[in-house]
């Protein structure tokens, strides 16, 4: 099998501190008097071209710009000040607009000096947020693979903390902060972006949209709904948007699965070099699916391995390549995901999925080895997530339970626990009219092999979407992508160089539906070493038979391989319409 390179542009390193810094940021763009297109990845759109439009005033005047209209009593610009970036090996010059939106939302504004090309986009943050990106860093502009807008910089961009940063999670317990990062942040920060663009160019933008991932893509997808008219185009990957359940029952089962008793007072059971060993029986039981001999999983619910087919033989001397009982245990269990006790009622849409085993070191299991020193489950990821998220989830509930009280057997856990901060945290609103009548365009995509939240949910809040429009309705304005083998906003073995950025402004300034993707593996070097089309879901990408298999143009659009509607499952009823709950300070 040729050996497939993870790439590096969309991968991204996970901070696992206890206030849960950026799990990955999102965004920044670039200038051209066209709408991104070519290059291969843009799928053939022919560029839209929009003139450059240069500052009316020196940037040193935006400090002076009022935004207590919009923050409220508090709010200011700290500095404004013309700042050079590098971008796609070419010096751009920006004017950085620093400041405050009452009571405590970070934000940062780049305005091109002398590239914008009427449009603006807002930056999503990941994890718990709680840290400034750099809005000028090309590096933190996601999915936007040789998009020629975001190479050479044309977008003014924006990104917040959500108001609050450091690593003290006590800001959790406030209510207005609480309301900060759950939906108000990123649409303050929104307007002021928008009003500083107006002072800086003397008119207001002609395009805006919002890209992120993880949470970031929860963030797009509340937006969609709390805002419609906030943004034309919305890229939203891996969304967090199930926060409630994501935050406790997901990442809470991985701990209590990956343990010595059971519970977060034990040590882990599935080591690194284990997960590998699972992983490796997994591609060599399942890979390949496409026609090519990749050792991808084009649709992992096709796949039927059992973890006791690799478990160690009774009386075994090396189990370096195989699993311990206890392994086998483990590994079936954070596959299996949760059941209610007395119903057999499934309590999560999704779990890990196969082929995502080797994404698993660093959040399901340690990043050690089973013959190094024992780990205790409270080092993982996914324990460090649920403590940092524990007060946003369950202040106002009638008690107070932790990662081992959890109702992991026990549908009433939903209503009991979960449901008063739901539609205050969760982004799961099926019902985007609003944002459709509004002329909105929405592209979902998650990679198969994620290893932080199951590809399942989106699947599933995608479906809900089509129940509750209707199928024509969502294929006006929406769009799904899994990608096989891919990690958590990126990484992994598959193809995670992708450019949806050209997607999403083809769409709304071009009225260019998105079909053919293509997706590209690099190397350490980035250069492209092997490519690969993915199609809206379901409909997958299939080798033709012949030609090189490394070749995305050997590849043709086929039908599902998995048509099964998500099964029902205890959580169901957070992806029906609801109404939303908002808290202290009401955004503008």
């Amino acid at each position: 099998m040729r050996t497939l390179h993870p790439v590096g542009l969309l991968a991204r390193a996970h901070t696992r501190t206890a206030s849960l810094l950026t799990l990955l940021v999102v965004c920044v763009s670039a200038t051209i008097v066209a709408a991104c297109g070519g290059n291969g990845g843009s799928g053939g759109l022919s560029p839209t071209p929009l003139a450059v439009v240069n500052p009316v005033v020196d940037c040193s005047k935006l400090a002076s710009v009022d935004i207590t209209d919009i923050g409220g009593a508090g709010s200011s610009i700290t500095s404004a000040t013309v700042t050079a970036a590098t971008v796609n090996g070419a010096t751009v010059n920006f004017c950085t607009v620093k400041g405050t939106l009452a009571p405590s939302n970070t934000f940062e504004v780049a305005l091109p000096v002398g590239t914008w090309t009427q449009r603006f986009a807002e930056l999503g943050c990941g994890g718990l947020c709680g840290n400034l990106s750099d809005p000028t860093k090309q590096s933190s502009f996601s999915f936007s693979y040789t998009c020629p807008l975001v190479q050479q910089g044309g977008f003014v961009t924006a990104a917040t903390d959500m108001g609050h940063s450091g690593q003290d999670t006590s800001w959790a317990s406030d209510p207005q902060k609480q309301a900060d990062f759950a939906y108000r942040g990123q649409h303050i920060t929104t307007l002021a972006a928008k009003k500083l663009i107006k002072a800086y160019y003397g008119q207001a933008q002609k395009y805006s949209y919002f890209i992120g991932c993880s949470d970031g893509g929860r963030e797009a997808l509340m937006a969609a709904q709390r805002y419609p008219t906030d943004y034309n185009g919305i890229v939203a990957g891996a969304p967090a948007a199930h926060f409630q359940i994501q935050n406790s029952l997901y990442h809470g089962w991985s701990v209590e699965s990956n343990s010595t008793t059971g519970t977060s007072l034990g040590n882990a059971v599935l080591y690194a070099d284990k997960a590998q060993v699972l992983h490796k029986a997994v591609v060599a039981a399942c890979g390949g699916t496409s026609g090519a001999p990749d050792g991808l999983l084009t649709d992992p619910r096709t796949c039927h391995f059992d973890p006791a087919t690799i478990q160690c033989a009774n009386g075994a001397t090396s189990t370096a390549n195989c699993l311990t009982a206890a392994e086998v245990t483990t590994a079936t269990r954070i596959y299996s995901g949760p059941t209610d006790a007395t119903t057999g009622e499934r309590m999560l849409a999704g779990s890990p999925q196969y082929g995502s085993e080797a994404n698993w070191v660093g959040v399901e299991v340690p990043t050690t080895n089973s013959t190094d020193a024992p780990v205790p489950t409270k080092g993982l990821f996914s324990y460090n997530i649920v403590t940092g998220a524990y007060n946003l989830i369950f202040t106002g509930s009638p008690s107070m339970p932790n990662i081992d009280t959890f109702g992991y057997h026990d549908a009433s856990f939903y209503t009991n626990f979960l449901q008063a901060n739901h539609p205050l945290n969760d982004a799961t609103n099926p019902d985007l009219s609003a944002f459709k009548s509004a002329g909105g365009k929405l592209i979902l995509w998650h990679g198969w092999a994620d290893q932080h939240i199951s590809p399942l949910f989106t699947i599933a809040y995608y479906e809900a979407m089509q129940s509750t429009m209707g199928e024509s309705n969502v294929n006006d304005f929406a769009r799904l992508y899994v990608v096989p083998g891919v990690g958590h906003c990126g990484g992994g073995e598959g193809f995670p160089n992708i450019d949806l950025v050209s997607q999403v402004t083809g769409w709304v300034e071009q009225a260019k539906a998105p079909n053919s993707v293509m997706t590209y593996q690099t190397d350490s070097n980035n250069a492209v070493t092997a490519s690969r089309p993915v199609y809206p879901y379901p409909a997958i990408a299939k080798y033709t038979g012949s030609g090189d298999w490394h070749s995305g143009s050997n590849y043709t659009q086929a039908a599902a391989v998995y048509t099964a509607k998500t099964p029902a499952w205890a959580g169901s009823s957070f992806y029906k319409p609801y109404a939303l709950k908002s808290q202290g300070v009401a955004a503008p």
